[in-house]
């Protein structure tokens, strides 16, 4: 009979002298696929834009290790029926009925950092008249809000604030940036906000929106933090608008705006 174990093991006694004499160059065609796979995936996140991290490689490094904390549906809305939902959860800041969106929902890219929309982006046009808009909304109702740049976004969008004597009253909220509510993407003109929870519920059951990957996962991000897909035209502008004012009410616990 023939001795199978001593033969392997006399085969890989011999083997081994030229693996270890061409060790580095097997490590090498190892690497080479992973290598050029995580180069590709970072060109991909970076054209994204910058948007709360490092816009570099660190970046990069920074989403994948956040990637592992993220939800998975964020397009549910069992969260709704929480116990521990509070009145201004249940509370509605809509100030007319949402209509549903049409068409298919926009792609979302796989990251978490930035969290951008990857189709259906909005003109230069339609990016500039959001930015109006926001602006406008702050402007009449100076005592409660302002208008600058998102903290949260790093400096790189437009955003709503509740005013510093406002915010005592402002309990929910992302802790990188407590007074900020809502805030816009200039990349590609979706944007971000907190909502009660009965809002979010209607803004991802009418197509509007989503859930962020990290909201209610990690580094104290809502479970209402959402993201509000870039209009494609003047008649959904007056959405977001509609949900920008909403996001404000309830970042005011219902004061009313103008």
């Amino acid at each position: 009979m023939i001795d199978i174990t001593g033969w392997v093991s006399a085969y890989v006694d011999k083997l081994r002298p030229l693996l270890m004499q061409y060790r580095m160059y097997l490590l090498v065609l190892l690497a080479i696929p992973i290598v050029t796979t995580t180069y590709e995936d970072y060109c991909e996140w970076y054209k994204l834009g910058a948007g709360g991290i490092p816009h570099n490689f660190l970046g990069y490094v920074i989403q994948l290790m956040l990637s592992f904390l993220t939800g998975r549906d964020r397009r549910s809305i069992a969260w709704l029926d929480s116990p521990k939902n509070t009145e201004l959860d249940k509370t509605s800041f809509l100030n007319t009925t949402l209509p549903t969106r049409e068409g298919d929902r926009p792609t979302i890219g796989p990251y978490c950092v930035p969290h951008r929309q990857t189709t259906d982006a909005a003109s230069e046009e339609l990016k500039k008249t959001l930015q109006t808009t926001l602006s406008k909304i702050s402007s009449d109702n100076s005592a409660s809000l302002e208008y600058g740049s998102s903290k949260i976004e790093g400096g790189n969008s437009h955003a709503l604030f509740v005013t510093e004597q406002m915010f005592a009253t402002n309990h929910i909220s992302y802790p990188r940036s407590p007074r900020e509510i809502f805030h816009l993407h200039d990349s590609e003109g979706s944007g971000h906000g907190v909502f009660s929870k009965a809002d979010a519920v209607l803004i991802i059951q009418k197509a509007w929106g989503e859930k962020h990957p990290l909201s209610g996962m990690a580094l104290g991000i809502p479970e209402s933090y959402l993201i509000i897909y870039a209009p494609r035209n003047e008649e959904e502008i007056k959405v977001v608008e509609m949900l920008a004012r909403a996001a404000a009410r309830h970042g005011l616990e219902g004061e009313h705006l103008l």
